[in-house]
């Protein structure tokens, strides 16, 4: 049995195959992750209603029309995979919203969920759902 065990350890040891640090959040440790001062994070986006409706009216059939629920931005940053490193790849604001566009009817469907990620009054990109395995919300 000790055999066997030392035999897997060594083809761990060789293959590179170690186990990934855990992240902390607000102490400033680990693989590129901010800490949790909000100056780290940029300055809170003001007229983000707006540049989300502005947003989703080129991204979606029918956004212009689309009925939006938002919620407040909150501090958030997101990870490169660790394939790639496991760095940050993004710090910044994130605002959860959900938007209803209608159908060619003019009945509205049912509202997605969205995740939109800002730098300061810039959208950077949005993702559909409402979490993300390398996105960690702050607040």
């Amino acid at each position: 049995m000790k055999k066997v065990l030392s035999f897997i350890a060594l083809i761990g040891l060789i293959s590179g195959c170690v186990p990934a640090p855990k992240p902390t959040v607000g102490l400033g440790t680990g693989i590129g992750i901010p800490q949790a001062s909000s100056s780290a994070y940029g300055i809170k986006p003001h007229r983000y209603q707006s540049a989300i409706k502005s947003y989703f009216s080129t991204k979606l059939k029918r956004g212009e029309q689309g009925q939006y629920k938002f919620a407040e931005p909150k501090r958030a940053y997101k990870q490169k995979g660790f394939a790639y490193g496991g760095e940050l790849a993004w710090k910044g604001w994130l605002v959860e919203t959900s938007v209803a566009t209608p159908s060619r009817t003019g009945r509205y469907l049912t509202p997605k969920p969205y995740m939109v990620l800002f730098k300061g009054e810039q959208i950077v990109e949005h993702i559909l759902g409402n979490s993300h395995k390398l996105l960690t919300k702050v607040d």
